[in-house]
């Protein structure tokens, strides 16, 4: 495999981590919807969950929620919107995320999108978050017997890519290809695709194929960027 320099090739290590206590005890029993999905607790505290981000296990999810609680028909929210982590069985609320993404089933994120690539175990799993133009949100999350340990990947990989491009690199903006593979395996090995790019320009793209590192130690985390390629992706 070719890779870019050998200061490329494994560009840092991230040691500082979030750590979010499980809750304990039953929050509300996550229940069916009408939009296949499920709703976790009732009135303000009520979180909607993203069916497309369920673990393999079938025990945790992605959702979403408001201080004012979830809209009603095809409203849209009329409060600041918090994505968390939440565990099916009894509507714990595990962790918070870095996203803001929403769906009622009628409705969504205008050019926003939103994917979770679970680890086959379901103990850990990465968060991708794009707005119309970049990447919002890119962050790790090991999921432990007694807390979640968070980790931000994005300053990390974007640090990466630019290093990768050089002079290119100025003025383009950062994204995940949401639409190609994010692939994460139980020991921590992260892969996908990401692109520099100029928002509204006809000029090609930058693309890069890269693999990451994470492992989770106790209550931290540390990542580093073990290949780095440039690749023509597809359109």
């Amino acid at each position: 495999m070719n890779r870019i320099g050998a200061s490329i090739a494994v560009i840092g290590i991230i040691a500082a981590a979030s750590t979010t206590a499980v809750a304990a005890g039953a929050e509300a029993p996550c229940v069916p919807d009408q939009h296949q999905s499920f709703i976790c607790g009732t009135g303000q505290g009520a979180i909607r969950v993203f069916p497309e981000t369920i673990a393999p296990s079938g025990k945790l999810a992605f959702g979403w929620r408001t201080p004012k609680g979830l809209p009603s028909g095809a409203s849209e929210p009329s409060g600041a919107v918090e994505n968390v982590l939440i565990r099916l069985p009894d509507g714990a609320v595990l962790g918070t995320l870095g996203s803001t993404y929403w769906a009622s089933g009628e409705m969504r994120a205008n050019r926003r999108d939103l994917i979770a690539a679970w680890s086959p175990d379901s103990r850990a799993v990465v968060e991708v978050e794009n707005s119309r133009w970049e990447t919002e949100s890119l962050r790790f999350h090991g999921i432990g017997d007694g807390d979640v340990v968070s980790l931000d990947l994005r300053d990390l990989v974007e640090r990466a890519v630019s290093q990768a491009a050089g002079g290119a690199a100025k003025g383009r903006v950062f994204r995940v290809r949401e639409d190609l593979p994010v692939k994460l395996d139980s020991g921590g090995h992260l892969s996908f695709a990401a692109i520099l790019f100029f928002p509204k320009s006809e000029e090609a793209a930058l693309g890069f194929r890269l693999e990451l590192m994470v492992k989770t130690v106790r209550s931290s985390a540390a990542a580093r960027v073990v290949s780095i390629q440039r690749a023509k992706l597809p359109n």
